[in-house]
């Protein structure tokens, strides 16, 4: 669990950082990419979707913001970085390897990786994640159409998806092992 939550915490880093100025959401960009690679190294070199994702994002998004000054970027970045969550989470099923799946391996001992629970318990969380994801990706899209008084549902939406998706994870993980020990008993 603690694995998949620094997966997550340059993205986590980026939504407390950014922000206008532009040299704010500069920063915060280079924060979550160095966060990323700090926390990534390993992950990067076993092909984990999630850190990959990141390390894209955050690249090319300090690339497009920092040195081009690409405005389109900076008024669009909500929707890219949620849309980019989503791509991260329904890429990585669509490929077969869900990003999951792939943290799950971590804290797992190998003789459990074939079983079909434990893919099945990989996909599903994964495919709740991507669904969390597209719900903050709506939240987005509808923010510009939300009035002063309706603010707060959007940072509800989009914020707390990342912390509903962790509390998931840590309630279905906790309920699967409690099932798998009881059958073994």
């Amino acid at each position: 669990m603690l694995k998949i939550l620094l997966g997550f915490l340059p993205w986590i880093l980026f939504g407390f950082l950014a922000g206008p100025p532009l040299t704010r959401l500069e920063m915060a960009l280079a924060v979550s990419l160095l966060a990323g690679l700090a926390l990534g190294f390993k992950d990067l070199r076993r092909g984990f979707f999630l850190t990959w994702g990141t390390l894209l994002f955050f690249s090319f998004s300090l690339i497009l913001v920092a040195f081009l000054k690409n405005l389109w970027i900076v008024e669009h970045m909500d929707l890219l970085a949620r849309g980019t969550l989503a791509a991260i989470a329904w890429g990585s099923i669509i490929a077969g390897r869900p990003f999951a799946l792939q943290y799950a391996r971590e804290s797992v001992p190998e003789t459990y990786w074939r079983t079909p629970a434990f893919i099945h318990t990989g996909y599903f969380i994964s495919m709740v994640w991507g669904i969390l994801f597209l719900i903050a990706l709506g939240a987005s899209l509808f923010r510009p159409y939300l009035d002063l008084k309706a603010v707060w549902l959007y940072h509800l939406l989009a914020t707390g998806t990342m912390f509903l998706g962790i509390i998931f994870t840590q309630w279905y993980v906790h309920r699967v092992r409690r099932a798998r020990q009881t059958s073994e008993s």
